[in-house]
């Protein structure tokens, strides 16, 4: 990043929730966190991710709008999360936002990755096109963009792989019910 170019910030929403699906990542990762959500706004605006598309049922599920006071989060305030900002370009925080636009105005192409995130757990890897999994989908955005050099595939991109990524700042940690009020 040069001196003249504008510094922008971008936000990754780690988060681990209760449900059937959660837990049996949570059994073969043992992470802290088995979602991911990267978002433009900080916490008050919208997250983007690959989750249910209904707060209330796990399919269908695909490219989701995520928000705090609303939809899934709104029911569950108490889920565990970490909330980071990542210090990016001018150029690199534009090429994010035409691609999370774009890819959200098609987002009925777009799908939720079930076996991509299977093979995962087993560290083996499936891609599979307009398919992906919620730190796939975030792990392709930041690397695609030059927002992150990383040292594996998305396809094999774990939520708490983003921990491990330099430049990355823990700005939350708590409850996503916590975020609802936060000016971070």
């Amino acid at each position: 990043m040069t001196r003249t170019q504008e510094i922008r910030t971008v936000y990754l929403l780690l988060t681990r929730s209760e449900t059937y699906f959660s837990r049996l990542i949570h059994r073969f990762t043992k992470g802290e966190f088995t979602h991911a959500s990267i978002g433009l706004e900080g916490p008050k605006g919208p997250f983007y991710s690959f989750a249910r598309k209904n707060p209330r049922m796990a399919l269908p599920a695909g490219l989701i709008q995520e928000r705090m006071d609303r939809g899934f989060f709104s029911l569950h305030p108490n889920i565990p999360c970490c909330l980071y900002e990542l210090e990016v370009s001018e150029d690199t925080y534009q090429f994010i936002c035409r691609r999370l636009w774009v890819m959200y105005e098609h987002r009925e192409r777009y799908h939720y990755n079930l076996l991509g995130t299977l093979a995962c757990l087993f560290h083996l890897r499936i891609e599979r096109r307009h398919h992906k999994f919620c730190s796939e989908f975030v792990a392709e955005v930041l690397s695609e963009s030059g927002a992150v050099e990383l040292d594996k595939v998305p396809a094999m991109t774990r939520p708490m792989d983003f921990c491990q990524l330099q430049g990355l700042r823990p700005v939350h940690r708590g409850e996503v019910g916590g975020l609802v009020g936060s000016a971070a």
